[in-house]
């Protein structure tokens, strides 16, 4: 089977923001698609995790868009397993237009773990993991550490609902994205994009829970945003915009 997996996409009207284009959760939301489904086509997806008892935790995502696609367009999404260790698994991504053009790159970070003790698992047992890794390119870089915001006031906050949440009940991937972006004013998006995103996934927020939302301009351009609750960083992301 081939290493490299490729999915079709179209950007409807209904998925689209107020400027014809796809939004960063959209594209997010096809990243994690086709992550899942080349697993489980290669015999390490949800099914052979969880017959295991194991499941995999996203723990980072590194996005760059060039080119935002926009309503009507088909894209191709391309994915490979870039890199294993013991503790995690690197998964990349390109994205095409109708063109054959390169549009955009991410990069992800997957960890495994024990269902009943939440411990890590050593990813180097999973039987054909390792047989696909992929030397592809993907040239962006990863996650620069994102260092702790101190002395910000919130700037909004929210409690997490029944949409908000995933199989496991906790916050989606997706929402962190979502909640995070909608920290900018619609303003903003009107003269300019979201080049670059990144975001780490630190602990879990599940039903219920109220999450406030801290935001600081790092440099020109370049935003760090945080989720706390109770005091605890659940998640944090760095935002560039051009």
């Amino acid at each position: 089977m081939q290493k490299l997996g490729t999915y079709e996409f179209n950007i409807d009207a209904y998925s689209t923001d107020f400027r014809g284009k796809a939004t960063l959760s959209l594209i997010s939301n096809f990243l994690l698609q086709v992550a899942t489904k080349h697993a489980e086509k290669r015999g390490f997806g949800y099914s052979y995790m969880n017959e295991r008892n194991i499941a995999w935790v996203f723990s980072r995502l590194m996005i760059e868009i060039y080119e935002y696609p926009h309503n009507d367009m088909k894209i191709k999404v391309n994915t490979w397993v870039s890199d294993t260790n013991k503790f995690f698994s690197e998964r990349s991504f390109s994205i095409e237009n109708e063109e054959g053009k390169i549009i955009g790159y991410a990069r992800s970070l997957w960890a495994a773990i024990d269902v009943t003790t939440r411990r890590p698992t050593n990813l180097l047992n999973l039987q054909g993991l390792a047989d696909f890794k992929l030397e592809h390119p993907c040239p962006i870089d990863g996650m620069k550490k994102i260092f702790p915001l101190k002395d910000e006031e919130p700037l909004g906050k929210f409690t997490v609902r029944y949409s908000d949440v995933d199989i496991n009940n906790h916050l989606n991937s997706v929402k962190y994205i979502e909640h995070f972006v909608d920290m900018f004013d619609v303003e903003l998006f009107k003269t300019k994009d979201i080049q670059r995103f990144e975001i780490s996934y630190q602990n879990e927020v599940r039903f219920g829970t109220r999450v406030k939302l801290y935001k600081k301009e790092e440099a020109d351009g370049v935003f760090i945003l945080e989720m706390r609750s109770d005091d605890c960083t659940v998640s944090s992301a760095r935002v560039i915009w051009k």
